[in-house]
């Protein structure tokens, strides 16, 4: 990667791909935190996924030729959604933003600048979830921490977390890993499965700060799931079904079998019987921990 640090100007170009559906009240602070980068050689590819409110008159008063705007009807597949925008950007690295997080003013060039003297191929950051008045809250899922290297297994037993409005790649691993999988069965979760991808494919570089602020509100994605672990661990199977390494299938089936208990218990909170023995029993069959599937047992009868 042709970078040169000695001024503020790198010789390489970023693609930063936003998918956007209904965020008319969120995405201008989104692309202000574009437009604040101490990098500028940027182009932002915002893909609208035929929002219904006044998201496309939003974006289209901000004057700036490196912002441009694809639309398309709607699909609600957020995996297409960046895949559209990356094969329609001409960047030698692309970058990924969420429509209702934001970026603080140093990230592109701080992330830049390690990937350079790592010699790295795509890096990572720290992130701070935000409430919608932009009070920092605590983290829902732990903490984050900077692993670099091969961080696959880490990435499976979520040590390390690495969220995708953090990430930034060289264009040929984009192309080399084959972009996301636009699997509905995967929804909410493309993502992560990405990021396992990307971590089998490349060696990770972590920054330790938080570059990336997450805005917690109603409306998020995640925020929406009726059965988050259900996703996951469609994740977990799908990651098993592609992987050849006898020892990753054993962790992954591992995680695979944790989820499902997790998305029994979910199922046996909302009263859906037959869907939460039918977790349960692949829980038992992939084999996991009879302590845990106490647990999500006992916690799905007590709703927690």
């Amino acid at each position: 990667m042709p970078v040169d640090s000695s001024a503020n100007n790198f010789h390489v170009k970023v693609s930063i791909i936003i998918p956007v559906y209904n965020r008319c009240l969120l995405i201008r602070k989104t692309i202000e935190s574009v437009l604040a980068q101490t990098f500028s050689n940027w182009e932002l590819i915002i893909v609208d996924d035929g929002s219904t409110d006044n998201t496309v008159d939003c974006i289209n008063s901000i004057q700036d030729p490196r912002v441009h705007i694809l639309s398309f009807p709607h699909c609600g597949n957020i995996a297409e959604l960046r895949n559209t925008g990356a094969q329609n950007s001409s960047g030698d690295l692309i970058a990924f933003l969420d429509s209702d997080d934001l970026w603080l003013p140093q990230k592109l060039e701080i992330q830049l600048e390690e990937m350079r003297k790592n010699n790295a191929h795509w890096c990572y950051a720290g992130f701070e979830l935000i409430d919608e008045t932009g009070r920092s809250i605590p983290a829902k899922y732990g903490s984050y921490h900077p692993y670099s290297g091969w961080i696959i297994e880490k990435l499976l037993t979520y040590d390390a977390t690495a969220n995708i409005s953090s990430l930034i790649l060289e264009r040929s691993l984009f192309d080399k890993t084959g972009g996301f999988n636009s699997d509905p069965k995967l929804f909410c979760r493309e993502d992560y499965e990405f990021i396992l991808r990307l971590a089998m494919n490349a060696e990770a570089c972590a920054i330790d700060s938080a570059l990336v602020r997450i805005r917690d509100h109603e409306g998020r994605t995640t925020n929406t799931l009726t059965n988050g672990p259900e996703y996951t661990a469609n994740v977990y199977e799908h990651f098993y079904n592609s992987c050849n390494n006898k020892n990753l299938k054993m962790l992954i089936q591992k995680q695979y079998a944790r989820h499902l208990a997790e998305a029994a218990e979910k199922n046996l909170f909302q009263k859906k019987y037959s869907r939460a023995l039918k977790y349960f029993t692949k829980a038992i069959i992939k084999g996991d921990d009879p302590a845990h599937l106490l647990l999500s047992f006992k916690r799905g009868l007590a709703g927690h």
